[in-house]
């Protein structure tokens, strides 16, 4: 009867080593991959950012063009010189 208690101890033993041995394995692994996909994230953030940023310069410069377009539209129309003029005000009383 000793000789089984001994060996299921010893079994016993054996297994809970191999278990932890697996659980380190298997942390690691998830370490190494949660680094991994929040390392990737980080660098896809970086790229949207730089996206962002290059079609916010993007449409601002075709903003300017636009309104540098209008305005010399509006100027070869006549329309430059409606500033300068004193227009009467409406009273509305």
């Amino acid at each position: 009867m000793e000789l089984l208690d001994a060996y299921q101890r010893k079994t016993k033993s054996q297994m809970e080593t191999q278990h932890e041995r697996e659980q380190q394995k298997l942390e690691q692994k998830v370490s190494i991959r949660r680094a991994h996909l929040e390392q990737k994230i980080e660098e896809e953030l970086a790229a949207l950012q730089k996206e962002r940023t290059e079609r916010i310069k993007h449409l601002l410069e075709r903003q300017d063009r636009e309104i540098n377009a209008f305005d010399t539209e509006s100027r070869s129309l006549g329309f430059g010189s409606l500033g300068s003029l004193d227009f009467p005000k409406e009273d509305n009383r």
